[in-house]
């Protein structure tokens, strides 16, 4: 079973919540250990409440837990709110001058308003909390400093008031032993990323030389990393337009010239991209989307998570087209899964949609992205050839180059000698010349809808987890994979039998592969982010399976592996 420790740190907004987060993850990476780190937030600039949740640990863990261990609660609110999940030997860190009910011996106060008045210095409270769980776990302040030195490197007044509040709080307590975080060997150098932050190294490594994005939550990192990297890239161009709607035709157009392409939004700014979604559909441009869910309709809960548009995304559009839909499952899943998605887009000339959700995007993980690099098999970026030299017998009667020709899956670029086509919205023949003749339709839509077929036979099997003759399948899709893995290998351990399917690849689907695999389960469990079970639709529709027992949450929060852990419990 995997042994963690977990802090939660909360307060207002605008007190420095994510950075006390990221020290203390830090932290625990400089010892050796593995993290994962997400964080939830009002949606306003100041006040409302914040909070951050840590879990350090041994073992690899992509998912939070209900219990928490160490609560720096930076006011009355983290108290309230979140006290009653502190275990019971946990401790809760609070300001001397909140107001404690029901105090007990996990209440360990710090003089807040002492520390503020002998340091002269006022809104220090992420830092002088972090000094004081610090010396909680039994940690050299040492090590802490290390890192304020070079996490403000930059600031050197903040630095200063940073290494100073640190210390008081570290002063102000006593270490508490049985929390001691003692320093691992961890021969890997791991790097602490995000979701939007692996999505951007895979669009890098897949040499991405244009981006659009109009910020939108909880995909506006993206648009962060890559408007840095474009100041150092002169490769790169990366554009904030005006709306969604610009914002995905600068991308087809930016495509059209050569571009490799990628746009970002999430479900509401992807509603607006949806008629130029068709556009690349009839015309065959390749284009990356990131589509970042939230819980909606219209603005929704716009900082908060759910899995609502998986239908959507699938169906988007008039009429019927190819696109590719991907929901990685970890962050690991975000890096090497937008490099597929560029290669199948550029290979097959059509939008390919990575599908995320809020949890997935901000959270937090160590990764070892060479570890990356070696299960991803092979370069992808290696095998896609969008110029292409166009010889005669390419050319029909008028000189123009076939384009969509039967047989043809290679375009030429503006400005190919020998190569001129029309890219067109209406339906058109092989040199995109525009036509209503019902036998070039029929020939048209097959071109386009067969190359599923071979998307298809390109991408991996569906990952079925665990051994196949067991008493339960949980099926899911998405940033529940590993809160469900968590729970799964805990009920192992305890001597049960289940498995998990964890789907991946949704469009095209894994029709014949996953009615094989689900036939055979005696029980199975349909575990989503949504309220009516979008993927167990899906199931139904493609394979006749009809999952009946679903555990669905869509309160804008996501799934811990206690809950899943409990759930499972009931069914077995």
């Amino acid at each position: 079973m995997i042994k963690s420790l977990t802090f939660r740190i909360g307060g207002e907004a605008g007190w420095g919540i994510a950075t006390g987060a990221d020290l203390l993850a830090k932290i625990g990476i400089k010892l050796g250990y593995n993290i994962f780190s997400t964080k939830d937030y009002a949606s306003q600039i100041k006040g409302g409440h914040n909070y951050h949740t840590i879990r350090v640990s041994k073992e690899k863990v992509n998912a939070d837990a209900n219990q928490v261990d160490i609560l720096l609660a930076l006011n009355q609110e983290t108290i309230t709110r979140h006290k009653s999940i502190v275990a019971p030997t946990g401790i809760i860190l609070h300001d001397a001058r909140t107001i404690i009910e029901d105090k007990d011996s996990r209440y360990l106060p710090i003089p807040l308003a002492k520390i503020e008045t002998s340091l002269k210095e006022k809104n220090i409270h992420n830092s002088v909390f972090v000094g004081a769980a610090i010396k909680v776990m039994g940690i050299n302040f040492e090590v802490l400093a290390e890192l304020i030195k070079t996490e403000f490197s930059h600031k050197p007044a903040l630095q200063e008031v940073f290494l100073k509040s640190a210390r008081a709080g570290y002063d102000c307590v006593d270490a508490i032993k049985d929390k001691t975080l003692t320093p691992i060997k961890n021969t890997s150098s791991p790097e602490f990323i995000s979701g939007n932050d692996a999505i951007t190294l895979g669009a890098l490594k897949s040499k991405i030389t244009f981006h659009a994005q109009y910020p939108m939550t909880p995909v506006s990192g993206i648009l962060h990393n890559l408007a840095q990297e474009a100041t150092k890239n002169k490769e790169l161009v990366v554009i904030q337009p005006e709306d969604e709607i610009a914002v995905i035709n600068m991308g087809l157009g930016a495509s059209y010239a050569g571009a490799r392409a990628m746009v970002a939004t999430s479900g509401g700014g992807f509603s607006l991209m949806v008629e130029s979604l068709g556009l690349a559909g009839m015309a065959e441009i390749p284009l990356v989307i990131i589509e970042g869910q939230r819980p909606g309709p219209a603005t929704g809960l716009p900082t908060k998570t759910e899995q609502g548009d998986l239908k959507f995304v699938i169906s988007a559009g008039t009429g019927e087209f190819p696109r590719v839909v991907i929901a990685p499952s970890t962050i690991e899943e975000c890096y090497t899964e937008t490099k597929r998605a560029f290669y199948l887009a550029e290979k097959y000339q059509l939008p390919v949609i990575v599908l995320i959700d809020k949890h997935l995007a901000e959270s937090y993980t160590t990764i070892n992205l060479k570890d990356e690099e070696e299960r991803f098999k092979f370069d992808y970026n290696k095998r896609i050839n969008i110029i292409i030299e166009v010889k005669e017998v390419q050319l029909n009667q008028d000189g123009l180059f076939k384009r969509y020709a039967q047989s043809n899956l290679q375009r030429t670029l503006p400005g190919t000698v020998n190569g001129i086509f029309t890219y067109a919205g209406d339906e058109h023949d092989e040199i995109g010349e525009i036509t209503e003749d019902a036998g070039i339709r029929i020939a048209m839509v097959q071109r386009r809808m067969n190359k599923l077929k071979s998307i298809l036979s390109e991408l991996p099997p569906s990952q079925l987890i665990g051994e196949k003759d067991v008493e339960l399948t949980v099926v899911s899709w998405g940033s529940n994979h590993g809160a469900i893995k968590e729970a799964i290998n805990r009920l192992k351990e305890e001597g049960n039998k289940i498995n998990f399917l964890s789907l991946k690849y949704l469009c095209p689907f894994h029709t014949a592969e996953v009615k094989s695999i689900l036939s055979q389960s005696k029980k199975l469990l349909l575990i989503e982010n949504n309220a009516t079970g979008q993927l167990g639709e899906l199931i139904a529709e493609k394979t006749g399976i009809i999952i009946t027992d679903r555990l669905l949450r869509y309160d804008g929060s996501t799934f811990t592996v206690d809950n899943i852990y409990d759930e499972l419990k009931k069914r077995i």
